[in-house]
């Protein structure tokens, strides 16, 4: 299964205070926190911090970005089993939910994130489900996430970038009490993603040799076969 590394990684923070923080803090045009590009050691991507008191309300969420140069398999291929890649820690809070969404930062996979990129994401395309079951892993073993057809489709760009949310904080909903949860990630291994991809031209056996994206007959690509021997 072919492996690709993310090209362009990071998460940013955002925080509000005052009456609506959450609404503020989610809505925002730009980050007010920390931005950080292709960070390393154990850092915190994505988390939550809602507080209600006499006082004000106050919200911190955190966001992250992955940007992924899939030229290679723009076309000519067909991609299945499309996942993410990457390694979190046992410090995640429980059953922490998020979504990865279609993200609109980060260029062709090649720039780094701005505070601008805060809200930078297609809220419409969505490349996991918005279940609240749908958790970051808690557990220090290198883990994944599965990615829907809908992400699969972003291959023909030529590029795959998503942004990855708290589930409420992408949808806006729910019962917003006090408290806070994070996931946490081991970013010394590079976040990546990992699919299987058949070429779509000639994919037959030839001589019990199946067809695989580097194969050539006669020095012509299996993608570029449509028959051997007058045989499709």
């Amino acid at each position: 299964m072919p492996t690709i590394n993310a090209s362009k990684y990071g998460h940013m923070s955002n925080s509000a205070q005052g009456s609506g923080a959450f609404a503020t803090c989610r809505n925002a045009s730009s980050a007010s926190g920390t931005v950080s590009n292709q960070p390393t050691g154990t850092q915190v991507p994505v988390r939550y911090n809602i507080g209600f008191s006499s006082k004000g309300d106050t919200a911190t969420l955190n966001r992250a970005w992955w940007a992924f140069d899939v030229t290679t398999y723009q076309s000519g291929f067909t991609i299945t089993d499309l996942q993410l890649q990457f390694d979190p820690t046992t410090n995640t809070s429980t059953n922490f939910p998020i979504i990865v969404l279609a993200s609109t930062a980060q260029g062709n996979a090649n720039s780094n994130l701005t505070a601008a990129d805060w809200n930078n994401f297609d809220s419409g395309t969505t490349y996991t489900t918005t279940s609240t079951n749908n958790y970051w892993p808690d557990t220090n073993s290198v883990s994944t996430i599965d990615l829907n057809a809908t992400a699969v489709s972003a291959f023909s760009t030529g590029y795959l970038k998503v942004c990855i949310q708290w589930v409420f904080d992408y949808n806006g909903i729910g019962s917003l009490v006090t408290a806070n949860a994070q996931a946490y990630q081991n970013y010394n291994y590079v976040p990546r993603i990992t699919f299987s991809a058949v070429a779509s031209g000639y994919g037959k056996t030839i001589n019990a040799v199946s067809a695989e994206p580097s194969f050539k007959l006669n020095n012509v690509g299996y993608a570029n076969i449509d028959k051997v021997n007058d045989v499709s």
